[in-house]
């Protein structure tokens, strides 16, 4: 009993018993998941061994920085990998410094191990530069006669007496052969092409002689089949054959074709491997666009309620280009139909005649008014403006509280129209000016006379990647022999989304003594707006604007202003405003949705 007893003191004081065990190796497996699952801290990053170069300027020091082999160590890298970097430093110092003219640096290199890091220490004196003392570029063969490539020697960026910059000997080199390319030398080649430098006696020699060959022609433009005239397609061409090659001709028939509408792909392949004589066959593959598109849009304003349009157009009516296109806008106060029917002239993708018409029903607050228009127009492109020079008939029966009155007007106008954008549906830079002229005179097929003139501008300006101001202003002045003749749509209105914020369209306005508005024939608007990115395609916008319509310049200037909110849509921009008048106004906030690009 007693040798019993003391085996089993024994167990319990030095050996766990099954269930202890047990219990305890629980414990430690639980233990080791539970610190598993603990979150490890992210082993630090090797800190780059710490560089410090002095005796350079800016350009030469970052050459330099990207060239060492050092730059690219860190502070854990083995002793013999440091050790092999600091051997090839100075050659590495040496290379990147000669592009820049600098063939004789002393430099003066430590190396010392600092705690966890090393600091490597470069003492450099770049030397005297080697300075160019003769330059010799020269054109053989055809190229000679051309006024464009004797331009680019006379002003090769490299001079007797420069410092030896080897970026500006090549950028004058790659103009050169870039030159000859575009102008259709493709067999020109260099027959000499050497900087020679003289180390000791610091000088360099640039001898640069680029033989042409011949200047290859314009051969014959075939095109892939197509519903479209072959001679419509040809149009489009800026050449003709036998005319010396131009690379820049190429590029601009291919931005002709695809801005035509008619086209979704152009493809130009000139064939130099089947030039004969000189002449060189130019190939373009098209794939046509759908000849049908339908177009929805719609919006809302307080003013207007929901609007809805639905447009129709045909891209290609016939063999020689025609298109038709039609459109339809409703909403509560306007109901508007619009047709086109356009003809491709001498150059299809800027000069178009055009038979237009429209018929309209407008019931806002400056009255009631029948509109129905039609007429001709002309569009082309002239000292880089977008010229129309139109001819409408119009026939308006309007009210403004003096009963019905039934006008008939022949309109002769032109509009000019300048545009400089960085991007069409979302620019960050660009500005929009048009300019337009029109009138009428009595007993030439109209009822009374008049002479209108309305500027309108448009400006769009990042601060940043975030943040944008657009500037928009308009002015307007009219002259007539009897303005309570004129139709309504001719006189001028503000209010609304387009011109000031914040009240009802047409709503700024003098008033006659039936409290309709009658319009007037001065114009002013102005308008200041803030745009800031939120996040992704989503922003906000604060705005002010600001509208005068009045005849004798001493009427009240009306002032809107109101936040929105921008989205960058895959359709395009969408803007949701909130415009509050701080003039007198019909409604205490106007609210609009618009749907389309900035210019």
């Amino acid at each position: 009993m007693g040798s019993h007893g003391h085996a089993t003191r024994h167990t319990s004081q030095g050996r766990p018993g099954v269930h202890q065990r047990s219990r305890r190796a629980w414990t430690a497996i639980c233990l080791c998941v539970g610190l598993a699952g603990l979150p490890r801290p992210a082993p630090a990053e090797p800190s780059p061994v710490e560089l410090r170069i002095t005796g350079l300027d800016e350009p030469l020091e970052k050459n330099v920085r990207a060239l060492l082999t050092m730059a690219r160590q860190t502070a854990d890298a083995r002793q013999a990998v440091i050790d092999l970097a600091a051997a090839r430093a100075a050659d590495e110092i040496r290379t990147a410094l000669q592009p820049y003219g600098y063939y004789q640096p002393r430099i003066a290199a430590t190396l010392k191990r600092q705690k966890a890091n090393w600091l490597a220490e470069y003492r450099i004196d770049p030397g005297p530069p080697v300075r160019v003392a003769h330059v010799d570029v020269r054109l053989e063969g055809e190229a000679a006669q051309e006024p464009g490539m004797r331009a680019l020697v006379e002003r090769f960026p490299v001079r007797p007496g420069d410092v030896l910059e080897h970026r500006q000997y090549e950028k004058g080199r790659d103009a050169l052969q870039d030159q000859a390319a575009e102008m259709g030398f493709f067999d020109a080649r260099f027959t000499t092409r050497e900087v020679r430098v003289d180390v000791k006696d610091q000088r360099a020699d640039i001898v640069l002689h680029l033989a042409s060959g011949r200047r290859y022609r314009f051969g014959e433009l075939s095109f892939s089949q197509t519903p479209l005239d072959p001679e419509l397609l040809r149009r489009f061409a800026r050449f003709s054959p036998d005319e010396p090659y131009r690379a820049s001709a190429v590029l601009a028939l291919q931005k002709s074709l695809l801005n035509s509408g008619y086209f979704a792909r152009a493809d130009i392949a000139p064939r130099l491997e089947q030039a004969r004589d000189g002449r060189m066959p130019v190939d373009v593959a098209l794939d046509m666009v759908p000849r049908n598109r339908i177009d929805l849009g719609g919006g809302y304003g307080t003013d207007t309620g929901p609007r809805l349009s639905v447009g129709y157009r045909n891209r290609y009516l016939n063999s020689l280009g025609h298109t038709f296109q039609a459109s339809a806008k409703l909403s509560l106060i306007w109901n508007q139909l619009d047709a086109i029917y356009a003809i491709p002239l001498s150059d299809p993708e800027k000069d178009q005649l055009a038979l237009t018409s429209k018929l309209g029903l407008e019931d806002t607050v400056a009255g009631r008014a029948k509109v129905i228009r039609g007429g001709i127009r002309h569009g082309t492109t002239r000292w880089d403006l977008r010229e129309i020079l139109s001819l409408d008939y119009l026939r308006e029966t309007f009210n403004i509280g003096l009963g019905n009155q039934t006008t008939d007007l022949l309109i002769p106008s032109v509009n000019y129209t300048w545009l400089s954008s960085d991007d069409a549906i979302f620019p960050r830079q660009g500005v929009r000016l048009d300019a337009n002229l029109a009138g009428s005179v009595q007993g030439l097929g109209s009822q009374l006379s008049f002479a209108r003139f309305r500027l309108y501008g448009k400006g769009v300006y990042s601060l940043n990647d975030d943040n944008r101001l657009i500037l928009r202003g308009q002015f307007g002045e009219m002259l007539t022999n009897d303005f309570d003749r004129m139709p309504i749509t001719e006189r001028f209105y503000a209010g609304g989304a387009p011109t000031v914020r914040g009240y009802r369209l047409f709503e700024i306005s003098p008033v006659n003594v039936y409290g309709k508005r009658t319009g007037g024939q001065h114009l002013a608007v102005g308008s200041l707006e803030y745009d800031r990115v939120l996040f992704g395609d989503w922003g906000v916008a604060a705005f002010s604007d600001v509208g005068y319509v009045g005849n004798d310049f001493e009427g009240p200037v009306s002032t809107g202003v109101g936040i929105g909110a921008r989205w960058r849509s895959p359709v395009g921009p969408v803007r949701l405003d909130v415009g509050v008048p701080l003039s007198k106004a019909l409604d205490p906030v106007q609210v609009y949705l618009i749907l389309g690009p900035d210019l």
